[in-house]
């Protein structure tokens, strides 16, 4: 994550103007602090137990044989992924506001591996939609399928009390935010055991070139984006002001570029440069002659590899950061403070699937001349923790 020279330069003169110091009476402002002096520091360690959802990574279809109203569809699933979080600022004294800056970042991760050899039941939901699978049906056997994430948020708020009473205290927030966000999902889908003649022992080693080869499929995308955030945070002591519970939530709109790929390939059977259509008789043509050489139609058969990727690079896209959070704060010290709550990020349009669509080949060679491309979202949630120090 990069910040321009403009932005670092604004903030710095910012942070400088709001710290300078103002004539003024001693007094009491709203959150507890004199006029005396520039303010107070504030450093924060937190971990976040977060846990995403609602990435739409669905990579195959499972078929049941005997309801063809029972098919599901399978992706990822995520786990909760403990993930610090820093925030320090500073807060002004005067009632001249707090000036914030919060890091997270979150990797996550997900595997999927399925088998039911022998029973073609696994639509290849990523995979070319010309040849895939053994029958050129789109269905396989077995599926390996893995995803990985990565999340950078960056915040750079400033906020004052909006009101207070003797119940609450609110602040208005206002500031900058930009966020990267990565995916890469990878899928392979297999034919473990095909019914062909050829692959009975031992002549699946007389006759290696039919073997069948695997399709393969690859999504990835990128994007960075930056804007303006604001929103409310609420405080209510319940002790005197030792234990208090909190809550917020923010809105933030960004503007940015997304590149995004496709990669898949598949396989095909070829005789005398012609495909060969399902159920593939030529493969069973095959006999041991005398000499122990295998011969026959199916020797003169072989597989061919086609393979289509797309890309598109600086897809401008506008995504919106909707976040929530309600927790409580202990001061333990006069300098340090526990807290603890949950919350609630979704990152809306952060990602796009680009897939082909109305595809021709040409040789081994599979060319799209349309594409569709589909917004995805994320959201993370979980409980968060953490420490926080004043001096």
């Amino acid at each position: 994550m990069k910040i321009s020279l403009r932005t670092t330069s604004s903030l710095v003169l910012l942070l400088v103007a709001l710290l300078l110091p103002v004539p003024a009476s001693a007094q009491q402002d709203d959150a507890g602090d004199d006029d005396e002096g520039w303010g107070k520091l504030i450093v924060e360690f937190g971990t976040w137990i977060a846990e995403p959802g609602g990435l739409g990574e669905n990579v195959v279809s499972v078929i049941d044989p005997s309801n063809i109203f029972n098919d599901t569809l399978v992706g990822f699933t995520y786990g909760t992924e403990a993930e610090d979080y820093t925030r320090f600022g500073a807060e002004l004294a005067g009632n001249r506001g707090r000036l914030l800056f919060t890091w997270f970042a979150h990797d996550g991760a997900s595997q999927l591996n399925m088998r039911d050899p022998g029973n073609f039941i696994f639509g290849e939901l990523l995979a070319l939609p010309a040849f895939a699978g053994l029958s050129n049906d789109g269905l396989a056997d077995a599926v390996d399928a893995s995803t990985v994430n990565q999340l950078r948020d960056l915040k750079i708020e400033y906020s004052r009390v909006a009101f207070s009473n003797s119940r609450v205290r609110a602040r208005w927030i206002a500031g900058y935010r930009q966020l990267d966000y990565r995916f890469r999902t990878e899928a392979t889908y297999h034919a473990l055991v095909p019914t062909f003649p050829a692959f009975v022992p031992p002549l699946v080693t007389a006759l290696p070139n039919l073997t069948p080869l695997p399709d393969t499929a690859s999504l990835f995308s990128g994007y960075d984006g930056r804007g303006l955030t604001g929103g409310m945070e609420f405080e209510a002591p319940l002790w005197q002001d030792k234990f208090v519970l909190e809550a917020s939530v923010g809105l933030s709109l960004l503007q940015g570029t997304v590149d995004t790929e496709y990669r898949a390939t598949n396989s095909l059977y070829v005789l005398g440069g012609f495909i060969l259509e399902p159920p593939y008789t030529e493969l069973g043509d095959f006999f041991v002659n005398s000499l122990g050489i295998v011969v026959g139609t199916a020797v003169a058969v072989d597989q061919v590899v086609v393979g289509a990727g797309l890309r598109s690079e600086s897809i401008t896209r506008s995504s919106q950061i909707l976040e929530t959070s309600i927790g409580a704060r202990f001061k333990a010290r006069s300098y340090m403070d526990v807290f603890l709550g949950f919350r609630m990020i979704h990152y809306g349009n952060v990602a796009v699937d680009l897939r082909p669509r109305n595809i021709f080949v040409i040789g081994d060679t599979v060319n799209a001349i349309d594409a569709s491309e589909t917004d995805r979202s994320a959201t993370y949630e979980g409980f968060y923790g953490g420490v926080g120090f004043r001096f």
